[in-house]
């Protein structure tokens, strides 16, 4: 009895181990955003040319022109992460303007509460932001239905938090002039 428990531990071990290896890309990475971040790296993913809205109500794509764009994922309510995010897009967007980049390096921030974040609450937040609409545009889903197809491309998990808010992961995505998600960056 002791050998058939013994070996059924050791089989169970196995079987987690493979799991994990699995999981983690070959160990090499520690948690599902890096094994995500190291699978683009290798095979990058075209990102689905879902419609946006802007802050001012414009259409738009993720694909809109020849541009590599940098793009987030937030929500105006957040006073955490997306705040941080705000202000490392409001350094890149410096940055863009100081090296003159400004026709190869876009900034997207795109909100994943449609119902909340309209173009009417977009505007405001990008004003808080200094957001330079020829660097940075910030947009949600034109359609709120597509909202799950643009997350799953770009790897973002958001939990609805039950009191206004939301759990989710944050990196920037890197998106290359043909569309493919290239590189994500924690």
């Amino acid at each position: 009895m002791a050998a058939r428990a013994a070996i059924g531990l050791a089989v169970s071990a196995a079987l987690v181990v493979a799991m994990l290896g699995t999981a983690t890309r070959g160990f090499s990475a520690l948690t599902t955003d890096t094994a995500r971040a190291l699978a683009v790296a290798a095979t990058p993913v075209t990102v689905p040319a879902i419609g946006l809205l802007d802050m001012h109500g414009a259409a738009h794509t993720v694909r809109d022109d020849r541009r590599s764009t940098i793009v987030d994922f937030i929500y105006t309510r957040c006073v955490t992460v997306c705040s941080a995010l705000g202000g490392v897009y409001q350094s890149l967007q410096a940055e863009i303007r100081a090296r003159g980049l400004e026709s190869q390096v876009r900034l997207l921030s795109v909100s994943f509460d449609p119902v909340w974040d309209t173009p009417k609450r977009l505007g405001p937040y990008a004003d808080m932001m200094h957001a330079d609409p020829a660097i940075w545009t910030i947009a949600t889903v034109a359609d709120s239905n597509a909202l799950p197809a643009v997350l799953q491309a770009f790897g973002v998990r958001v939990i609805d938090d039950g009191v206004n808010g939301f759990v989710h992961n944050a990196a920037l995505h890197v998106v290359d002039p043909d569309g493919r998600l290239v590189a994500i960056l924690p």
